[in-house]
């Protein structure tokens, strides 16, 4: 089958027009990630003045910036733990295997996995600093820039009267 359409879903199509804008638009951080991979992003705040006191992550501008932008795109998928069920993604290295080998129609995959640290991070804190360190927000939208721009060149289908 061929790997534009899946299911009656012209992928090419659905990149092309409903996610590029904001592919476009998150991957301005690319090079902040790559540059990040491995690295600290946020530090913990400790009060001097009380001895005990509750340490918190005070994170970077950037990933902040980031997280805000991410947060209001048509790629969260707010069922992203369904994504991980479908393709069997129980553990990061299963979850770096999954992102490199995607394919086009994956791009539901690549929104879950996004969704999953952007949201999750919320209210658990570490969620955005593992998903920088290890480089999955790095991963998933270099993947996605990849996408677009295989879709974005005319890989039209052939009509039915071609098939």
């Amino acid at each position: 089958m061929n790997d534009l359409m899946y299911e009656g879903e012209n992928y090419a199509e659905l990149v092309t027009q409903t996610y590029a804008a904001d592919i476009h638009k998150l991957a301005r951080y690319i090079t902040y990630f790559q540059n990040k991979k491995g690295s600290d992003v946020a530090t913990q705040y400790d009060s001097a003045d009380l001895k005990q006191s509750i340490k918190f992550p005070v994170y970077d501008s950037t990933l902040l910036s980031f997280v805000k932008e991410a947060e209001g795109t048509t790629l969260m998928d707010r069922n992203y733990m369904y994504k991980y069920k479908q393709y069997r993604i129980s553990t990061a290295a299963q979850e770096k295997e999954a992102i490199k080998n995607a394919k086009l129609k994956d791009i539901d995959l690549l929104r879950g996995i996004l969704s999953l640290y952007v949201i999750e991070g919320r209210y658990k804190g570490q969620r955005w600093i593992e998903a920088t360190e290890r480089g999955v927000f790095y991963d998933v939208l270099t993947k996605l820039v990849e996408f677009y721009e295989f879709a974005k060149t005319d890989h039209q289908l052939p009509s039915k009267d071609q098939r």
